[in-house]
């Protein structure tokens, strides 16, 4: 039986899909965008840093040519948002993690880990 698990979880390790890799951008904030829930939908929410113009297949803003990210309406989003805020109001600039596979329905990525 030993065997038979170690042999099986051999194969399941060989054949489970790759783990994504996380993709990393740093700048100041751009532009800090917050819309209407009711209006818009949910996770509409979004910000762009100066300088990242590319994160894997994320959408970019065709304007401006910086990668739009995504905030989620939860409360970690909420939490991004204070931290958002308050680089946008001292120019300090961010440190963002996104995984270019986890997007909304029209291509745009979530932001995962902001610092």
């Amino acid at each position: 039986m030993k065997r038979m698990a170690s042999y099986l979880s051999a194969v399941f390790f060989l054949l489970s899909p790759c783990h994504a890799a996380f993709l990393s951008g740093t700048g100041s904030i751009y532009v800090l965008q917050v819309l209407d829930d009711r209006v818009y939908g949910q996770d509409k929410d979004w910000f762009s840093l100066v300088g990242v113009t590319s994160l894997g297949a994320c959408r970019t803003i065709p304007s401006s040519g910086y990668v739009a990210l995504r905030i989620r309406d939860d409360a970690k989003g909420q939490r991004m948002f204070a931290n958002l805020l308050a680089a946008k109001t001292s120019g300090t600039p961010l440190t963002v993690w996104v995984d270019d596979t986890i997007t909304d329905s029209d291509g745009y990525c979530f932001v995962l880990n902001m610092q």
